[in-house]
């Protein structure tokens, strides 16, 4: 299926919870997709990846799954990362397009560190 018909791992409201980062760009409480995509298109700059790395990651894994990518990003500590958070980012967007990027898992590993494994309303894909 194309992209743009397969289901999110997550629900937009639940980003700027799991990645607090997010929350500096976002003009309202519950965004939706377009305030989701709006914000990681500035949060983007403060990680290091360039325009055209998040242009290609938009073009390539759609624009939402990038903007979840570069949360499950943000939200990592800066030890996690050998090369920064814009080489890692660029890391998924290569996995991506080889196939082997499991969004879905790097997300529920992201909510158990946030949430715990108890926490209710996780959209299982």
């Amino acid at each position: 299926a194309p992209v743009a018909e397969m289901k999110l791992p997550v629900k937009p409201d639940q980003i700027p919870q799991l990645a607090p980062r997010f929350g500096r760009y976002l003009r309202q409480d519950r965004a939706a997709w377009p305030e989701i995509i709006d914000a990681a298109g500035w949060l983007r700059g403060e990680l290091g990846v360039s325009e055209s790395l998040w242009a290609h990651a938009c073009h390539v894994m759609g624009r939402e799954r990038a903007a979840i990518a570069l949360a499950i990003v943000s939200a990592k500590p800066e030890a996690d990362f050998s090369r920064g958070p814009g080489a890692y980012f660029a890391g998924m967007v290569r996995k991506h397009e080889a196939g082997h990027l499991n969004l879905a898992g790097s997300l529920w590993a992201l909510r158990e560190a946030t949430w715990g494994t108890g926490r209710p309303n996780f959209v299982r894909v």
